[in-house]
């Protein structure tokens, strides 16, 4: 039988974890999740899909239900001016981000 005794100190212990900690930061490579192009594609093809045709259509069926209230006589004022005001801001942000952050 074989008794092999190995003494560590604290020294022994700090040394090899110093060096292992080297050695994992000497030879570590950038993450996959530190690469942001997939959340940027997702958002800005939202931002497409609400600027684009989705958004067109969805404000198109805002307009005709405030001049349906209109028509029925059912009109509410701040009704039309809220869905005005949003349909301006919708497609506005994007030009108006565009504009804020250019170089």
């Amino acid at each position: 039988m074989i008794n092999i005794k190995c003494k560590l100190n604290s020294s022994k212990v700090l040394r090899i974890a110093g060096v292992a900690a080297f050695m994992t930061l000497a030879f570590a490579s950038p993450s996959a999740a530190q690469d942001f192009s997939g959340v940027t594609t997702f958002l800005e093809a939202i931002v497409d899909a609400i600027t684009g045709p989705i958004g067109i259509a969805i404000s198109a069926l805002a307009i005709m239900a405030v001049g349906f209230s209109f028509m029925t006589g059912r009109m509410d004022w701040t009704f039309a001016v809220s869905i005005v005001i949003g349909i301006a801001i919708v497609f506005g942000a994007a030009t108006f981000v565009q504009n804020i952050t250019a170089t």
